[in-house]
């Protein structure tokens, strides 16, 4: 199960406006969706300005898009967790976060869902353990 973060006020790691001008983040999101108006508002809130870079393919290995991975301050994914387990080798020091959504059922027609937005986390570690039965 990962080891998660919630991200509130910003953190330490992000505090790099008083020594330098603030750059713009460049942030990999690896989705085959689109980021959601409150998905991005929520990425500028914590890391300020961003440059969204989406990645909406299939792959076996997050070592397929290491350049990409490498060209980014941030690595946003929606992927099963042996692949997140890779993303957070490759990304070194870089932050390796998701987004969580509430899944909203329409009480009306119970066919039609929607989602909102809850908040972002950093996957720090991701540990399996396993137990013969």
């Amino acid at each position: 199960m990962p080891i998660i973060e919630r991200y509130g006020e910003r953190t330490p790691w992000l505090e790099s406006k008083h020594i330098e001008e603030e750059k713009m983040k460049k942030v990999l999101w690896f989705s085959r969706h689109e980021l959601s108006p409150e998905q991005l508002a929520d990425l500028k809130r914590i890391f300020g300005e961003v440059e969204v870079n989406q990645i909406n393919q299939t792959i076996n290995h997050a070592s397929e898009i290491k350049a990409d991975i490498e060209a980014a301050d941030v690595i946003a994914i929606v992927a099963p967790l042996p692949l997140q387990q890779e993303f957070l080798q490759l990304s070194g020091v870089k932050p390796v976060i998701f987004c969580k959504n509430a899944r909203i059922v329409d009480p009306v027609d119970n066919t039609k869902v929607t989602f909102q937005h809850t908040g972002w986390f950093r996957i720090k570690e991701i540990k399996v353990v396993f137990e013969p039965l």
